[in-house]
């Protein structure tokens, strides 16, 4: 299994220091000029040809110290990420035709509705080759004749029929709308002030070696920049060599055979980071004993599992540190000044330890009672992303994404995977509003901390019921085929499916129970 390692420089002399900065400031000046490239041609990520032209367009940048490899590596990397934006931005984007729309009014008058209220409201959908035709039509150029760029005989015939047809220059005309639409959610990627080179081991001969002459520093990081004119004009190497900290127990140096190093500067901008890609075994996980399910809130505790163990947080040091970054975030990111921009970092950071301590807690406990599997949400928090903190007063999407807690379930996994502990991953939707007898209703959950079913009445801790919820998912047959894959290490995966047909699959679920 391939894993990312990172070793952080020892400190070293100023001018050896100003160097690296030197290196760094300048990539991330050309970096930069890059990212306008692309976001500008943006319409060439649509397909190969276009990508094929942007990464040839690396050319436009020309640097005596840096390579032209490293100019095209930045680039290539850049255009991944920008395709990567695409990509997340198209996946779910699916182009089909309204076939109808199903309403079921209640015949009687309930408790909670009159006679002719709306009960349920849904839109069919129905793709067709029209639709098929429109959603090819939009990753094409439009400058170009369509015929050239397509390659499928299929939708060429489809393309030919329908040009035949008097409404065609609608057809064009929304496939361009289509395009538009995807185009303007990429936004340009800017690159801060110092940032990250990609050195190869064959280009700027980046390696690590051992003095053992040197009573200091033992192990080192070397590379070169390309070969630059002296005073005199010759043609010189600029070789630079990093002391490198080293942890006999953590860094297995004998692994580092990466062809490729990550050069960057560390939060704190005082040292330097150097990461490579390493070779590692399997994770082995525990034989199945107990499953919980773990609800993740920021409410009045961090954590609650589904056997009613609840995690607390030193509130006032999360809220503290909220405040702080409200703070900030008023002003604006690209307003911050040196000394502002070093506090958040330093804030994250003291952030980042703290929940990374609390998922050890809960880490603890699962192994002191032989707890070998957890399930938690994708999407840890979307139940609460309309409520607002009444201590923050903002909504809690906008302080969950200032606190960059989206993350959590990823933090956690990686913790559990080297316990041997299994992580599944289950959707979120509906988890907190499900009640056990099959009723599932936002009305069940009014607020955060009361979860009263309002057919059945059934009534408790919202967070706990709500991992309880999450553990069904794993021990319910339908549930945890119809949800969700398996990957090699038997832990559930979210299959990628819209609200309605998980709501389907829930609905069958207590069928079943029901039937039974």
């Amino acid at each position: 299994m391939i894993k990312s390692q990172r070793i952080t420089s020892k400190y070293f002399n100023k001018s050896k220091f100003e160097d690296i900065k030197s290196i760094l400031k300048q990539i991330a000046i050309h970096k930069n000029m890059l990212s306008l490239h692309i976001f500008n041609n943006k319409a060439l990520l649509l397909n190969k040809e276009g990508i094929d032209k942007l990464k040839s367009d690396y050319k436009i940048i020309k640097n005596d110290y840096i390579s032209s490899w490293n100019i095209q590596r930045e680039m290539q990397m850049l255009i991944d990420k920008y395709l990567t934006t695409l990509k997340k931005i198209t996946q779910n984007r699916r182009i089909r035709i309204q076939s109808k729309m199903i309403i079921v009014k209640y015949k009687v008058n309930t408790k909670s509705h009159k006679k002719g209220d709306t009960k349920e409201f849904e839109i069919k959908f129905k793709s067709t080759k029209l639709s098929g035709l429109v959603k090819y039509l939009a990753y094409l150029d439009f400058n170009k004749p369509l015929e050239e760029q397509i390659f499928n005989e299929n939708i060429l015939s489809v393309l030919e029929y329908f040009k035949a047809k008097p409404y065609f220059n609608r057809i064009l005309n929304l496939s361009k709308q289509i395009q538009g639409n995807i185009l303007s959610k990429v936004k340009l990627k800017e690159i801060p002030e110092y940032s990250s080179i990609m050195l190869s081991s064959s280009v700027n001969t980046a390696h690590i070696s051992i003095d053992d002459t040197n009573s200091l520093y033992k192990h080192w990081f070397n590379f070169k920049m390309k070969n630059i004119k002296d005073e005199n004009g010759n043609r010189v190497k600029k070789f630079l060599r990093l002391p490198i900290q080293i942890n006999n127990k953590y860094h297995k140096i004998k692994d580092w055979i990466g062809k490729e190093f990550v050069l960057n500067l560390s939060l704190k901008q005082n040292k330097v980071n150097i990461s490579t890609t390493i070779e590692e075994p399997e994770p082995v996980f525990k034989s199945f004993n107990k499953a919980e399910g773990l609800d993740i809130n920021v409410k009045h505790n961090f954590a609650v599992l589904s056997n009613g163990k609840n995690f607390d947080y030193d509130g006032e040091l999360v809220k503290g540190i909220a405040n702080e970054l409200l703070m900030l975030d008023k002003i604006g990111m690209q307003n911050l000044n040196d000394k502002q921009l070093k506090k958040m970092q330093k804030l994250y950071r003291k952030l980042q330890w703290y929940i990374s301590l609390e998922i050890h807690h809960i880490l603890d406990y699962c192994e002191q009672n032989n707890i070998t599997d957890l399930v938690v949400e994708n999407l840890l928090f979307r139940d609460r992303l309309g409520v607002i903190n009444e201590e923050f007063n903002i909504k809690y999407s906008r302080l969950l994404k200032l606190l960059r807690l989206s993350d959590v379930k990823n933090m956690l996994k990686r913790q559990a995977e080297k316990r041997g502990i299994r992580i599944h991953i289950t959707p979120s939707q509906y988890s907190s509003i499900t009640c056990e007898c099959g009723s599932i209703d936002k009305d069940n959950r009014t607020t955060q901390e009361i979860f009263k079913c309002k057919i059945c009445g059934h009534k408790e801790n919202a967070d706990l019921h709500s991992a309880k919820m999450l553990k069904d998912r794993l021990f319910a047959n339908v549930l945890r085929e119809g949800l969700h894959n398996l990957d090699d290490f038997g832990r559930l995966i979210p299959k990628k499916l819209n609200k309605y047909a998980i709501k389907l699959m829930l609905e069958k679920r207590f069928e079943l129970i029901c039937s039974s």
